[in-house]
């Protein structure tokens, strides 16, 4: 009899733990504020057209990824990227480099420059450490010029979540934008 009522208590219980739907939340990278974008006096905009991004197979998944450990990645099922991370980028690149630099613009894939660009992003994920990590490289060409540049980048999350991660991943971006405004500048 006892255990028929402990059963009928804790049944109860069970169900609505069960029942409890998990909340699935969405993220886009923040958009890089318009009264930042640098207007120079410049007589010509430099172009660079965004020629490839292109993402390792993992990061092709609408969960953020979070590594665990040097071998163990995982994929969010609750935290997901909003929209396309590859359009995302894209986006937000363009958008920091016009804000960097008042002498370039990106112009997106499929655009003629006369300077190309092409990244390749190995990895843009959380840490267990509390570190957003962005590694790949990157590549401009202009005529028979070609510069090669492999980038780590590691920015501190400022609190615990997936919201602080999924803007120390921007600040990790716009200073990948900043390294590639300060190599172009060099690259005329």
């Amino acid at each position: 009899m006892k255990l028929l009522l402990l059963f009928a208590l804790v049944l109860p219980a069970l169900l609505a733990c069960a029942s409890t739907p998990v909340k699935t939340q969405y993220y886009q990278l923040p958009y890089v504020d318009a009264g930042s974008i640098k207007h120079g006096v410049v007589k010509e905009r430099q172009l660079v057209v965004l020629q490839s991004l292109q993402l390792a197979p993992y990061l092709n998944q609408q969960g953020i990824a979070f590594q665990q450990s040097p071998t163990e990645l995982s994929l969010a099922k609750q935290h997901l990227w909003a929209d396309d991370l590859t359009s995302q980028l894209q986006r937000h690149l363009r958008q920091s480099i016009a804000s960097q630099s008042a002498g370039w613009a990106l112009l997106p894939t499929g655009a003629k420059a006369s300077v190309q660009l092409s990244i390749q992003l190995d990895r843009f994920v959380g840490t267990a450490e509390g570190y957003a990590l962005l590694s790949g490289e990157y590549q401009l060409k202009k005529n028979d010029r070609v510069v090669t540049q492999r980038f780590l980048l590691e920015q501190p999350l400022l609190q615990d979540g997936y919201p602080a991660l999924v803007e120390a991943l921007a600040e990790g971006w716009q200073q990948l934008a900043a390294n590639i405004v300060q190599q172009l500048e060099q690259f005329e």
